[in-house]
């Protein structure tokens, strides 16, 4: 018989189950949700779906930051702030139909990331406990 000391990475158990959730979904779905955000929001939802792939793709725990920008891209999803968009963005949404297939796609992401961020205890505004 072998035996070997087993040295733990230093990421190893320090993630809470609802980040890895959150990373997870993100991994399968981020190309979607890049699609919907760039679809609903123009050039400002590519930037943000941009920044979050950047922040996911560092060590780490989630910043602040990060929390921030899932929780904007969750309204965007939801079209919580479409009223307060400037005219570009909102335009952009106008060409969308709700008879179009992809609108139950959108939905369905929508959900699909607040479920995983209320699972993470990420709900908004100052109650960010991701990191």
């Amino acid at each position: 018989m072998f035996h070997a000391t087993i040295i733990p990475s230093p990421e190893a158990g320090t993630r809470p189950v609802g980040e890895i959730a959150l990373r997870s979904f993100w991994e399968t779905h981020n190309e979607a949700l890049g699609h919907a955000a760039a679809l609903i929001a123009g050039r400002r939802g590519a930037r943000l779906v941009g920044e979050i792939r950047e922040a996911l793709a560092q060590p780490g725990p989630a910043t602040r930051r990060l929390c921030q920008h899932l929780v904007e891209l969750r309204d965007l999803l939801f079209l919580e702030h479409l009223q307060d968009e400037p005219l570009e963005e909102t335009a952009l949404f106008d060409r969308l139909s709700p008879n179009d297939p992809i609108v139950p796609e959108i939905c369905l992401l929508a959900d699909g990331l607040n479920a995983v961020l209320q699972e993470a205890n990420l709900r908004g505004g100052a109650d960010l406990h991701l990191a």
